[in-house]
């Protein structure tokens, strides 16, 4: 039988790398070097799965995704959290006070700025946090370090000289994962629905269009607004709903959501995440 396969943006030894292997164990994961890529080996049928990271609880909402809702066919089937833990790399040969420079992605860098600032390193954005690794790595310059993910220091040889160095030990990333088909979810358990979709050019269009899930009762625990053209005139919504869409109050809600739209898209429904309780 052919092990499955999980497609997520980036180098091995990746944050998303790491969810990967956290909750699809038995997955074989798949690099690729854009979201779009991502996505397409699942349309394409080179994986099974898509993991996309789409927010963090500190750096905020990871933007390039929003573009992709527009026109992705794919079914949103599942949501995880990871707790992001930022390690200090370093060659195998090497010790903290031969440091100068760190490299990691820019977000991984302003998430451990106290200890950065504490070891007197130059931080370096690079493209990714296992790029950073691997590029360290490739170098073997005692003075280079990488922030990055324990799977990154196995993947490409380096020592841990510092764990969970992170400013903020609470850091969680929330992951969606993509697949071709929409799985089926027990309309008794706790069900998020993402939408995405655009309002018609009237006054109050958006808190009409909202208010249907108010009087039926049911929870938006994200909404999210992006434009869609390049003159800023016009805007999409994506709004996530603590609802599963077979029930009789989504399906209220829902026609008070087409009166005031002119596009509705479900993007899927999944079980809630147990990180959520």
């Amino acid at each position: 039988m052919q092990q499955k396969k999980i497609s997520f943006q980036g180098l091995k030894g990746a944050f998303s790398d790491l969810a990967c292997k956290k909750f699809y164990k038995k997955f074989v994961t798949v690099p690729c070097e854009t979201f779009e890529e991502t996505i397409e080996a699942v349309d394409k049928k080179e994986a099974d799965l898509a993991l996309i990271p789409v927010e963090n609880n500190i750096a905020g909402r990871v933007a390039d995704m929003h573009s992709l809702f527009q026109s992705i066919k794919l079914k949103i089937i599942a949501e995880h959290y990871l707790r992001i833990e930022h390690n200090l790399l370093i060659n195998k040969n090497s010790l903290l006070k031969n440091v100068k420079f760190v490299y990691s992605h820019i977000h991984a860098l302003s998430q451990c700025k106290k200890n950065i600032k504490k070891w007197k390193l130059k931080p370096i954005n690079f493209m990714d946090t296992a790029g950073a690794a691997q590029f360290i790595s490739k170098k073997k310059n005692n003075q280079n370090a990488a922030i990055a993910s324990e799977l990154a220091s196995d993947i490409y040889d380096l020592k841990i000289s510092k764990r969970n160095i992170e400013d903020n030990k609470n850091n969680v990333t929330r992951f969606l994962v993509f697949s071709r088909k929409q799985l089926e979810v027990d309309i008794q358990k706790k069900t998020i629905t993402t939408i995405i979709f655009n309002t018609k050019n009237t006054p109050a269009a958006l808190y009409k269009a909202l208010g249907g899930f108010a009087q039926n009762g049911i929870n938006l625990t994200r909404l999210e607004s992006f434009f869609v053209n390049k003159d800023f005139k016009q805007f999409s919504f994506l709004i996530d709903v603590e609802s599963h869409p077979k029930t009789i109050s989504f399906t209220n809600a829902l026609e008070m959501l087409k009166s005031f739209s002119y596009k509705i898209k479900i993007l899927g429904f999944y079980e809630a995440s147990s990180f959520r309780k």
